[in-house]
């Protein structure tokens, strides 16, 4: 999430690589990979291709990255005119004003839209500049697998739940909502198993019937062996296709140009417009608290008690330096914006560094931070650092000062 994030992910890559971190014949793959088409995994080296063959985006020079957009130009997609301005969004369970980079431009793009539709169970941020808010069927409250998670199991491993509660209310799962809107507009769903039927028949368990028609396991299998793992099913890597000569390529062009330029860096942060070593001499980093994913989490009281802000731990000889104590304000800037933060201690954070969690706050800086938390995507900037490639922008090590409110 740093300068360079393309590069640095090729880096490691290229350590893999080198170290022989390969997919051998013989090996066995830990995810089953179960909700997905099967696929035969080769011991072999896939032919480097273009890494974002998707549709080209209206700025930055971008393109999508397969079957998705980029969200980092997703602001200036909305706020820049000419044809294909986005004047609609649906969101769904995310909460863009706290979790993009560059909260100010996220907050005029959201407030440019024509149309803003947020399906959540709760009041956040974004869904306070919404024009409908529609609540969803929660986990409990639905049939669902593990769609995200299927090929992150440690195992061959998937499973199915039915919904277990009955939903009060008015409540609708998301598919409910483009279901309704499909239908009006006579426009149809495509899915791996044909066409969603629209003329209300459709349930969870047929959404995941059509979704996942042509998954390595069939949906009844899954349903009749819940919570099983399924050892027999695992992948194997086979021997390489007679004809494959690939090679890992270390060292492509891009990579080499971008290099060069970090040679001529001193610090990481000169890509950012506005930097100044002497004026911004800290650095913000991430990180992750185990009470709260993201934004989601803190309108639960049990974990509201575990914390109710993302504190800005520091080292404490530079809290000494700074006439600090653990819960006094602190006023952090970036070059492109400022937030105000509750300082906390802690030894395991190096001198010059503060670290906090992402996705706090609320649309404004000045509510009480200590109970909202605070909005570090502020400090964020799309303008300038981001990566040639993935458009991301920098959302660690970013420079900062900090001083005592």
């Amino acid at each position: 999430m740093a300068a360079h994030s393309t590069l640095m992910e090729h880096l490691a890559l290229t350590l893999n690589a080198i170290c022989g971190r390969v997919n051998r014949e013989g090996d066995v793959l830990e995810s089953g990979n179960f909700l997905y088409p099967g696929d035969t995994r080769r011991a072999q080296v896939i032919a480097p291709s273009d890494p974002a063959p998707g549709t080209p985006h209206r700025v930055r020079g971008l393109k999508g990255m397969p079957g998705e957009m980029l969200t980092n130009a997703l602001a200036e997609e909305i706020l820049e005119p000419g044809e294909g301005k986005v004047r609609c969004l649906f969101v769904c369970g995310g909460n863009p004003v706290v979790a993009f980079p560059d909260q100010l431009k996220t907050i005029a793009a959201m407030k440019d839209l024509e149309l803003l539709v947020v399906i959540d169970h709760r009041m956040t941020p974004t869904a306070e500049l919404a024009h409908y808010v529609i609540p969803p069927r929660l986990e409990l409250e639905r049939a669902d697998v593990p769609t995200v998670m299927d090929r992150r199991f440690a195992s061959a491993y998937v499973s199915y739940t039915p919904a277990v509660l009955q939903a009060d209310g008015d409540l609708l799962s998301e598919w409910e909502v483009f279901a309704g809107l499909a239908q009006r507009l006579g426009t149809p769903i495509p899915l791996p198993g044909g066409d969603l039927p629209l003329d209300g028949s459709a349930d969870d368990d047929m959404v995941l019937d059509f979704s996942f028609a042509k998954s390595r396991l069939p949906m009844s299998e899954i349903r009749a062996k819940r919570s099983t793992i399924h050892e027999e099913l695992a992948i194997k890597v086979v021997a390489a296709d007679s004809d494959a000569s690939a090679r890992f390529v270390v060292a492509p062009p891009d990579v080499v140009e971008e290099i060069a330029v970090v040679l001529t860096e001193s610090t990481g942060a000169e890509v950012i417009d506005g930097f100044d070593a002497t004026k911004f001499p800290f650095r913000l980093i991430s990180r992750r608290l185990k009470h709260v994913l993201n934004s989601l989490g803190r309108e639960i009281p049990g974990l509201a008690r575990v914390g109710t802000t993302n504190a800005a731990y520091m080292n404490p000889l530079d809290m000494r330096d700074l006439s600090l104590s653990d819960g006094e304000l602190v006023r952090i800037t970036s070059p492109s914006g400022e937030v105000v933060g509750v300082a906390e201690g802690s030894d395991t954070i190096k001198r010059g560094v503060i670290s906090m969690s992402h996705s706090w706050g609320g649309s404004i800086t000045d509510e009480d931070v200590r109970l909202h938390g605070t909005p570090t995507n502020r400090l964020c900037t799309v303008e300038s650092g981001r990566d040639p490639i993935n458009g991301m922008a920098i959302q660690s090590a970013i420079p900062i000062a900090v001083t005592k409110v």
